[in-house]
C-alpha cells in the first residue's frame, strides 16, 4: 500500500496551511487519498505531491482556483494547458500595462508635489518652464453647475479616447483685467497633453518656454484672488514686463471629511524677455 501522509505532514512538507488543504478538498481541487471515517483525518499519497506542485506553479502564474481545477482535471492534455497559459499571459500583460500607467501617475504626482514643497508655497518666485502643450476647451463660467457637468464630460471623453493620463487643468485669465479691476474671468479650460496622445495640432495651445513669475498655493480653489494680488505686487515692485495671460494650474484637488475643498496649484505668467 502506498505511504500515506497526514494533512499536517503535507502542510509542513509543502509549506501550505491546513486550512488551505481543507479548502482544496472542499472545492474538489485536491481530494485526499483516504479519509478515516471515525477520526475524519485526511491522508494523502505521494501522487498528491505532484498535483500540489502543479497548483503552486499555476498560482505563481496568477491563475484562479477554478482555472487550476480545469488544468488538474485535464493535466494530460497539453493543448488545454497551453490554451490556459496563453490566455493568462495576455491577462498578465494587460495588468502590467495597467500597473505601469498607475505607476506613472503616482510618480508624476509625487514629483509635482515634491517640487512644489521644495519651491515653497504662498510667495512669488521666478521659474523657468519648458514648452508645454494643452488642448483648449470653451466652457461656461467657472463655479457653476453647468461648468462642472461640462468638465466631467470633457475629462471622461479624454480618458475614454486617450486612456489614463497625467492631466493638469489650466484656467487662463486676463492679466489686465485683474490688474485694473481685480476681475477674474474663467471662460476657457486647457488640459495638458503628452507625446503619446495623437491630437490635431490645430486644437493644441502651446505655452512658450521661458521664465514665469510663479506662486504655488494649497488652498480653497474658490479663493485665489489673494495670490493674484501677490503676483501683481511682485511684478510692479520689481518693474517686470509680462506677456499674455495668467495661467491658473491645478496639480491636485481634494475634499476632506469636513467637506472642505482644497487644491494644490500654481499661478504663472510669462516674463517678456524682449522688453
Amino acid at each position: 500500500m502506498d505511504t500515506r501522509f497526514s494533512i499536517g505532514e503535507v502542510s509542513k512538507l509543502h509549506n501550505i496551511s491546513i486550512q488551505t488543504l481543507r479548502h482544496y478538498d472542499k472545492i474538489g481541487l485536491l481530494k485526499p487519498a483516504y479519509v478515516n471515517e471515525k477520526s475524519k483525518y485526511r491522508y494523502y499519497s505521494v501522487k498528491h505531491f505532484i498535483i500540489l506542485d502543479l497548483i503552486k506553479q499555476c498560482k505563481a502564474m496568477g491563475l484562479s482556483l477554478d482555472e487550476i481545477k480545469i488544468l488538474v482535471n485535464n493535466y494530460t492534455s497539453i493543448n488545454s494547458i497551453l490554451d490556459i497559459i496563453t490566455k493568462q499571459k495576455e491577462i498578465v500583460e494587460e495588468k502590467i500595462k495597467e500597473l505601469d500607467s498607475i505607476k506613472n501617475n503616482i510618480c508624476f504626482l509625487e514629483d509635482r508635489i515634491q517640487t512644489v514643497l521644495k519651491e515653497g508655497i504662498n510667495e512669488p518666485f521666478i521659474k523657468y518652464c519648458t514648452e508645454r502643450k494643452f488642448i483648449k476647451y470653451s466652457n461656461t463660467h467657472r463655479y457653476t453647475e453647468e461648468f462642472e457637468i461640462n468638465l466631467s464630460k470633457t475629462l471622461g471623453y479624454i480618458e475614454k479616447k486617450y486612456g489614463s493620463t497625467n492631466k493638469e487643468l489650466v484656467f487662463p485669465t486676463s492679466y489686465e483685467d485683474f490688474k485694473n479691476q481685480e476681475k477674474l474671468t474663467y471662460n476657457n479650460l486647457m488640459i495638458s497633453i503628452n507625446e503619446s496622445m495623437d491630437i490635431d495640432e490645430k486644437k493644441v495651445i502651446t505655452l512658450k518656454s521661458g521664465n514665469y513669475i510663479t506662486i504655488n498655493f494649497d488652498d480653497d480653489y474658490k479663493d485665489t484672488s489673494k495670490y493674484y494680488r501677490k503676483l501683481v505686487e511682485y511684478i510692479e515692485k520689481n518693474n517686470i514686463i509680462v506677456s499674455g495671460s495668467f495661467y491658473e494650474i491645478y496639480i491636485m484637488t481634494r475634499c476632506g471629511i469636513d467637506k472642505e475643498e482644497k487644491a494644490l496649484g500654481q499661478i504663472q505668467i510669462l516674463i517678456d524677455e524682449n522688453k
